[in-house]
């Protein structure tokens, strides 16, 4: 009989070992008072995480583009929008993708006060924190 890892993990005779390489990358933003447009890699990558949260009582935009350089924000077309609520006191959205959400040129994103592509309104200093892991 061949037991799979999976199966000597259930009977207790093998252990997982915590790893110090080869995990995903962070990346963190603390908006300043522009669109923050931003590139997270400049070539092909995998975004797993996304927490983004927000201090202003309305609304704002996370958008992300496919680009291995910062978006022209209103001009480039992101390739997914993300709602972040709004809260004085505090409020957000942590999202995750188990296999990953493909980016086959890089990985980039803007920061925007409403919801239209073309909309170039900027954020406030410090009110929104934008954390990505990614490979």
């Amino acid at each position: 009989v061949v037991l799979t890892a999976l199966q000597l993990a259930a009977l207790g005779l093998v252990q997982a070992v915590p790893g110090t390489t080869g995990g995903l990358t962070m990346h963190r933003t603390l908006s300043a008072a522009t669109t923050n447009a931003t590139v997270v890699k400049a070539s092909a990558g995998q975004v797993y995480d996304i927490e983004v949260f927000n201090v202003n009582a309305a609304a704002r935009f996370l958008k992300l583009y496919n680009k291995a350089t910062a978006p022209t924000v209103g001009t480039d077309v992101p390739v997914k929008t993300i709602l972040i609520p709004g809260n004085a006191t505090g409020t957000g959205v942590v999202k995750g993708w188990a296999t990953g959400l493909a980016f086959s040129a890089g990985i980039g994103f803007a920061l925007t006060t409403a919801v239209a592509d073309s909309d170039t309104g900027a954020v406030a200093a410090n009110e929104i924190i934008v954390n990505i892991d990614y490979k």
